[in-house]
C-alpha cells in the first residue's frame, strides 16, 4: 500500500515538474520529459509492481495537457516500460546501463511515435528536421537528468520496500 502512494505521489510531483518547469525551458525545440524517465526508473526496481498499471497513468495524465493527438504520450510510455522489461532481464546486473539504454531507446521510440503519428494526421513534419531540432535535443537532456532521476527513484524504492516488509 505504502508503495502505491508513494509511487503516485512521486508521479503527480514529477508530472507537475514537467507541466510547469521543464517544458518551458527547452533546448531548441525538445525538452526533457521527467515522465519518462520516472517510469524508467521505476520499471527497473524490481520490488516494484504495477508498473503497467502507472504506465496506462502517466499516458492519459499527459494525453490530457499535451498538444499531440489522444493516447501517442500513452503509445511512448507503454513502449518504453516494454523496452524497459525486456532489459532487465538481459541488463540486470548492471542497472544505472540499463537505465541509460533504456532512456535512450525509449524517447528515440516516444519521439517516433509522436512523428508518425502527426504525420498521419497530416501535419507538414519531416524527419530530418524533427531529428535535427526536436529529438537529439530531447534525448540529450533526458539523458543528463537520467543519473538524479534514477538515484531518486533507488532511494525511494530502497526506503518504502523494508516498511512494507515490516507490517
Amino acid at each position: 500500500m505504502i508503495s502505491h502512494l508513494v509511487c503516485a505521489l512521486s508521479l503527480v510531483v514529477f508530472y507537475l515538474l514537467q507541466t510547469a518547469i521543464f517544458s518551458q525551458t527547452p533546448l531548441v525545440s525538445g525538452t526533457a520529459d521527467l515522465v519518462l524517465l520516472f517510469l524508467a526508473a521505476w520499471s527497473l526496481q524490481e520490488q516494484a509492481t504495477n508498473i503497467w498499471l502507472w504506465t496506462v497513468i502517466a499516458g492519459l495524465l499527459i494525453s490530457l495537457i499535451s498538444a499531440m493527438p489522444l493516447f501517442a504520450p500513452l503509445i511512448g510510455y507503454l513502449g518504453l516500460v516494454g523496452i524497459s522489461k525486456f532489459l532487465q532481464k538481459r541488463v540486470w546486473r548492471i542497472p544505472i546501463l540499463a537505465m541509460f539504454i533504456i532512456v535512450l531507446l525509449g524517447t528515440l521510440f516516444q519521439h517516433t511515435v509522436y512523428v508518425i503519428v502527426l504525420q498521419i494526421i497530416g501535419a507538414p513534419i519531416s524527419w530530418g528536421q524533427s531529428i535535427d531540432v526536436v529529438i537529439l535535443p530531447s534525448v540529450l537532456l533526458n539523458l543528463i537528468f537520467t543519473l538524479p532521476i534514477f538515484a531518486i527513484i533507488n532511494e525511494l524504492v530502497g526506503r518504502i520496500y523494508p516498511l512494507e516488509s515490516e507490517l
